[in-house]
């Protein structure tokens, strides 16, 4: 892993990026970025790097200007400027935060998800927790996951808000056991399963015994030991066994077998202090092997040490994972 230093090509890739980004660029404007493009080898593939890993964050950063105004001019300052060592050797914290269309907010969020707080039970990054429940049940929260506890003398649900769960049910044949996501609600008919909070969509896994699944549009499916399915409110997809639906990151762990290092990253993301980006090139690296979750630093190097990548790091704040080229 590396510190990156910010090379004149490449400081003026990221530029380009900014003033193309912005919406406001000319014709005459978009015409010498194609006449810079085409001069040299080194241009084209300083700006492939760049639109690979930075795009996203511009994004982000263009809804923040829409906000606040000023953000995109702000930005292309902090990276273009500083000619001492130290300016070059990282995207120190605040300005980093300014890229990624973040602000203070989203210093502490990378820390503790800030829509976890109000929440019964959370997890910080890189955190782990196991709480006994009133009813004997153990639950085990994944890093940055949040849950409401609800148990009254009929039933006992758990919301998942956010991330990710393992919950060891107690017997109680008069009160079922509910783990209640966005797209619907996982029921214990058996004794331990794993439930994922995603973006758009849900995934329940079972390690022990089953348990009945219905969404929130209707759709019902029962889930025995070994597999695992991911739900929307209106559709129930049955998974291939992978990464994502194994629960050994009760041990602090994540194990692959030939999958896409994508899959990696998503794993690790909630144990990175700061923001994790990878290029589609490098997101379809097939992966191999059993790698540990509670220091990503050290798992990063050890993969830019064994797989056609270099990971380079901007500060502590972010990570950019790249193709070696």
């Amino acid at each position: 892993m590396s510190t990156a230093k910010v090379d004149s090509t490449t400081r003026a890739a990221i530029d380009w990026m900014l003033r193309l980004e912005s919406g406001n660029a000319s014709p005459s404007e978009r015409q010498v970025f194609k006449a810079w493009l085409a001069q040299s080898p080194e241009h084209l593939a300083a700006w492939q790097r760049v639109a690979g890993v930075l795009k996203a964050p511009v994004a982000d950063l263009q809804s923040v200007e829409r906000r606040s105004p000023g953000q995109l001019q702000a930005a292309r300052r902090a990276l273009l400027s500083g000619t001492s060592p130290s300016g070059k050797n990282a995207l120190r914290g605040s300005l980093l935060l300014l890229l990624l269309g973040l602000g203070a907010a989203g210093l502490v969020n990378r820390v503790t998800p800030l829509t976890g707080l109000m929440a019964d039970q959370h997890t910080g990054t890189g955190e782990r927790k196991t709480i006994e429940l009133a009813d004997g049940s153990l639950l085990t929260l994944n890093a940055r996951s949040a849950v409401d506890i609800e148990f009254s003398n009929g039933q006992r649900r758990v919301r998942l808000r956010e991330g990710e769960l393992q919950v060891d049910v107690a017997a109680d044949a008069g009160r079922p056991f509910v783990v209640a996501t966005a797209q619907g609600q996982v029921q214990a008919l058996g004794t331990r399963f794993m439930v994922r909070q995603g973006a758009d969509e849900s995934l329940a896994s079972v390690q022990q015994h089953s348990v009945q699944l219905d969404t929130l549009g209707g759709q019902q499916r029962r889930i025995d030991t070994g597999q695992a399915v991911a739900f929307t409110a209106n559709q129930i997809d049955p998974q291939t066994p992978t990464s994502r639906s194994q629960a050994d990151w009760l041990q602090g762990r994540v194990e692959l077998h030939d999958e896409p290092l994508s899959a990696l990253v998503e794993a690790l993301r909630p144990y990175q202090t700061g923001v994790l980006r990878i290029s589609p090139e490098a997101a379809r690296v097939r992966v191999f092997g059993v790698f540990a979750l509670d220091n990503t630093a050290q798992t990063l190097s050890a993969l830019a040490q064994t797989l056609p990548i270099k990971v380079t790091r901007y500060g502590p704040w972010l990570t950019l994972i790249d193709v070696s080229r």
